[in-house]
């Protein structure tokens, strides 16, 4: 019955004129939308789509051995390739990178067809450069009412879940039809009367995507493009190892992470024209940069191409908290990374006499920083971050007593009202030190199996993309309350204050704090989606639809740090780059690259 239906699919029978357009609204979307490419790979389409495509070589894979048949015999020599698999486990048989476009115009409809796995496929086989282009119904359709239980519909956000956080929405087509009554009264008249309903949902059409009405649409003609995480990460890492000469973060007299890169922007405030090293010494960026470091060397991504370097970062950081003058400077922002860093260069590293006892130097850490810190600041939420990195590779009783005895503490701190964490600090509401909470409580729950603590993640992650995420998935640094607005505005107009609030600041870092949020959530269990966030959180970073990104305005390699909510980047006391903020970059890059930042 199936394979039937799949061969009809392939050559379609002629059709009144108010379905045909929505085939030819598909077909001439998907067209625009893809344009002119060299190899193309089309999946499954109507064979009308894969006959008017744009390219110098057509492959063509279908869902049944009789469909694809059908296609050769429907297109012949148009298409150079012909290839099908089974729709229930779809493997795509190319290499990867092998195409620079796809399209596929229908079959996201089929309930037997594993989406989420041809997606996936999809965007193995699509080169970097390349963009995908597929359509969809929503629940909007008129054929939703009869259809609802043989096929797929997906409502906008649906739509975007099926191709975060891997892809970017590049450009779109909304389709709009008839609603179901009176779409059905229509086709039933005569062929020779349907042209003033086709004229009409035409121009409705053109309307919803000028307004960007997704609700009002009945199928979305989406075009995406891949995100090349892999290339970022790559560049990550050859910033933070790169001499500081040619504007990176090594410092090789010292053999060590630099603190930072001050920069300084032209006349206009608008370009970066310099970058300079900042050495000094906080004792909290690099250690954050150490242990994102780390996180990708014991991945699955992670090689020894930097094992020296950071053996000498470690190094470094032994003697220093092996000095207790030191120690006792060390913020838990500090310290907490260090534990989870030394506690995963175990895995690394300990088989190397030549590099010492790392898991030592993380037990050390622990039991210091569980006597001297009460969990009574924000930021001390990352000691528990640290330890869970231990208890996995050193799971005592008395360390597990102290990841639940912090857990504890934590959950103290969540709000009833408010939902987030309120530590003592006064910048305990700040974006920044919630994810470091989450980061924090996700990993205990990972590594503890307590459950149901995963909820308590779910709410200040909902909080997070209800009231502080953007629509251009740019995080808000903290939502003001009414009493900051007010005061605010009192400040402009009493003293004349220029510097934009902190809420209008918009940081990098901020995004993959959340990233990493999520992907810690997902890896304690968490069953929420939250893949189109993800996505959305890392497109701000690489959009340059309205200018460069902050990938290409910095020219290290890496983002800026930050931009106003009007672009500026030249607010004095932030014209900087952070170690720190390049270490959580690299976490998030790992969590993508391996797959645990997505459900």
């Amino acid at each position: 019955m199936r394979d039937e239906v799949l061969e009809r699919w392939v050559k379609q029978p002629a059709a009144a004129p108010i379905v045909q357009y929505l085939r030819d609204a598909e077909k001439e979307s998907a067209w625009e939308l893809l344009g002119r490419r060299g190899r193309v790979l089309d999946l499954a389409s109507e064979v009308n789509v894969t006959r008017g495509l744009d390219a110098e070589r057509v492959t063509r894979l279908d869902f049944a051995e009789g469909a694809s048949e059908s296609a050769r015999d429907a297109l012949g020599d148009d298409v150079d390739e012909y290839a099908w698999t089974d729709p229930e486990a779809p493997t795509l048989p190319f290499p990867d990178d092998h195409f620079d476009g796809a399209v596929s115009i229908g079959p996201y409809d089929w309930r037997f067809l594993d989406v989420e796995r041809l997606t996936a496929e999809v965007r193995r086989v699509v080169g970097s450069e390349g963009r995908f282009v597929f359509s969809v119904p929503t629940p909007r359709s008129p054929y939703f009412a009869g259809g609802k239980h043989r096929m797929r519909y997906y409502d906008p956000d649906e739509a975007r879940r099926l191709f975060a956080p891997r892809w970017q929405l590049a450009d779109y087509d909304l389709v709009y039809q008839l609603p179901q009554r009176v779409h059905a009264h229509a086709g039933h008249l005569p062929w020779s009367v349907q042209g003033p309903f086709v004229d009409l949902s035409e121009r409705l059409s053109e309307r919803l995507s000028a307004r960007d009405a997704w609700e009002d649409a009945s199928y979305l003609v989406l075009a995406v493009e891949p995100f090349d995480y892999d290339a970022h990460l790559d560049a990550a890492l050859d910033c933070l190892f790169r001499p500081t000469r040619e504007n990176g973060f090594w410092d090789g007299a010292n053999e060590r992470l630099l603190r930072a890169l001050d920069y300084r922007v032209d006349a206009d405030g608008e370009q970066i024209v310099e970058w300079t090293p900042n050495d000094e010494n906080q004792w909290r960026y690099a250690t954050f940069a150490l242990a994102g470091l780390l996180q990708w060397r014991v991945s699955d991504r992670g090689t020894d191409a930097y094992d020296e370097r950071l053996r000498s970062q470690l190094a470094h950081f032994r003697e220093a908290v092996s000095d207790e003058t030191t120690r006792e400077e060390m913020p838990s922002y500090g310290l907490g990374p260090l534990v989870a860093a030394f506690s995963l260069a175990s895995d690394v590293f300990d088989s190397d006499d030549e590099s010492g006892d790392h898991l030592a130097v993380a037990r050390d850490l622990q039991a210091y920083t569980a006597d001297r810190f009460d969990f009574s600041n924000s930021e001390d939420s990352l000691l528990l971050y640290g330890w869970t990195y231990l208890y996995e590779r050193d799971p005592t009783d008395a360390l597990r007593d102290d990841v639940v005895r912090a857990m504890d503490a934590v959950v103290d701190r969540q709000d009833g009202w408010e939902t987030l964490f309120l530590f003592d600090n006064p910048t305990t509401r700040r974006h920044q030190n919630q994810m470091y909470t989450l980061w924090g409580l996700a990993r205990a729950i990972e590594v503890t199996g307590l459950t149901g603590y995963l909820e308590n993640v779910e709410r200040v992650l909902d909080y997070t993309v209800e009231n502080r995420m953007r629509d251009d998935g740019a995080f808000l640094w903290e939502d003001p309350t009414r009493r900051m607005l007010v005061g605010n505005e009192l400040r402009h107009r009493l003293r004349g204050e220029r510097s934009p609030p902190h809420w209008e600041l918009l940081y990098e870092c901020h995004q993959t704090f959340f990233v990493n949020a999520v992907a810690h959530y997902y890896a304690a269990g968490g069953e929420k989606n939250y893949d189109r966030e993800v996505g959305d959180a890392m497109g701000w970073i690489y959009d340059d639809s309205d200018g460069p990104s902050l990938v290409d305005q910095s020219g290290l390699g890496v983002p800026t740090r930050f931009q106003t909510a009007d672009g500026r980047i030249d607010v004095p006391g932030q014209t900087f780059k952070g170690a720190y903020e390049v270490g959580s970059y690299v976490a998030a890059l790992t969590h993508l690259v391996t797959g645990t930042a997505e459900r």
